[in-house]
């Protein structure tokens, strides 16, 4: 790919570049802090318009210091992460947020984590060690590219808004299943309406029966969320139009690697019967996640839903 612009010099703090950083640069980083790894064609998705602006800011970003990239073999592509710059000014800004307000509990203790030293050059090299080296990257990989296709849909559809992704730390805290951690979680706005996901990238590396286990306790959980919403009702606490107004429960998507694995789940799911609040898809027909890709369970095969349609809540 040509490039007519000019190369950047490597900066020696982030006192240098601050006034070259726009908010699309600390939009990057932020993201990069979260999902640790992404590629060129998943930051295009996101932040650019067209591949030629997304590589030349992104080179940019690299010569600064900010990023930095390797890729797993020559026929692959580079995987791009935070680089010693990045690592600092991700750390420069939870310092700031941290003395600003650090969260004080009842107990006079800070609720926020206190940030640590400021990284090294060595630390940085250590990040990205940890991320090449790591058993889980072709997952994390799989994970961030269903988020970056669902956010580019969301991108060119005027009726869908990505109000916030979880990553995995994060999703714990809003799933509905208690000790469950999903790979990630997403709240959706179609045409004004909240909608809100839990999201699984299935690569057929566990077994069947322990997906199975994990359907059927996450659907445990929205059901006793759902009975006490209920008993809310009948006790006077709230009237049921309160109630519906909140956000409905979570629905559970997974995509899956392997088509003949999401046949197998929807067999078990249909022989199990009761409630499932699930919809599958698989990497052979998702690349809009928006579209009519996702298979609700208790439908046929040959019923696929769009992902505003997948929502199978069951009013109180």
């Amino acid at each position: 790919m040509t490039s007519w612009r000019k190369p950047a010099q490597a900066a020696a703090s982030l006192g240098e570049i601050a006034h070259q950083l726009t908010d699309r640069d600390y939009a990057i980083v932020d993201h990069l802090n979260r999902l640790r790894l992404l590629t060129m064609v998943q930051l295009e998705r996101v932040f650019f318009d067209s591949a030629s602006s997304a590589y030349d800011r992104i080179k940019t970003l690299c010569e600064l210091g900010l990023l930095d990239r390797r890729r797993p073999s020559t026929h692959e592509a580079y995987r791009y992460f935070l680089g010693f710059l990045g690592l600092t000014l991700v750390h420069s800004i939870a310092v700031a947020d941290f003395q600003h307000d650090p969260g004080m509990d009842y107990f006079g203790k800070p609720v926020k984590p206190k940030p640590g030293r400021a990284p090294t050059k060595l630390k940085a090299r250590q990040h990205a060690d940890s991320l090449f080296f790591s058993s889980h990257r072709s997952h994390l990989e799989g994970v961030n590219d269903f988020y970056t296709r669902l956010a580019s849909s969301c991108r060119v559809d005027i009726e869908a808004v990505l109000r916030y992704w979880y990553v995995e730390r994060e999703a714990e805290k809003v799933s509905p299943a208690m000790g469950q951690r999903p790979d990630g979680c997403f709240d959706l706005a179609f045409a004004g309406q909240e909608r809100e996901f839990t999201f699984e990238y299935d690569t057929g590396t566990e077994p069947l029966e322990r997906l199975v286990r994990k359907v059927d306790w996450y659907n445990q959980e929205v059901a006793r969320r759902q009975s006490i919403r209920s008993r809310d009702i009948n006790e006077g606490k709230y009237t049921r139009e309160q109630i519906l107004a909140q956000a409905p429960p979570r629905m559970m998507l997974i995509e899956f690697t392997k088509p003949g694995r999401e046949s197998n789940l929807h067999d078990r799911l249909a022989a199990a019967g009761g409630l499932n609040l699930v919809a599958t898809t698989n990497t052979t027909r998702s690349g809009d996640p928006l579209g009519p890709v996702w298979w609700c369970a208790g439908d046929s095969p040959a019923e696929m839903r769009c992902l505003d349609e997948v929502y199978t809540f069951r009013h109180l």
